[in-house]
């Protein structure tokens, strides 16, 4: 998984237009940042980056690149 399908797959989770959604993207001005969408990506970085995550990971979470960092060493180019 490359850095922008991640950024794709999450824009679905959240319900926004991948396209406007950049690493500095406030996670907290996303509508769809909600609980659900919460542990949807922990199941994201789990099943497609192979991370084991728990939520708890997350909380310290802020933007989108925030996310991006949890599977830094898995992305593909």
């Amino acid at each position: 998984m490359t850095r922008d399908e991640f950024i794709r797959e999450f824009a679905d989770i959240v319900g926004e237009d991948a396209a406007k959604l950049t690493p500095d993207t406030k996670l907290a001005g996303l509508e769809g940042w909600d609980s659900v969408a919460y542990l949807s990506v922990v199941v994201l970085i789990d099943d497609r980056l192979g991370i084991s995550v728990g939520p708890e990971a997350l909380q310290s979470a802020t933007q989108v690149s925030d996310l991006l960092a949890l599977g830094d060493s898995r992305f593909s180019s």
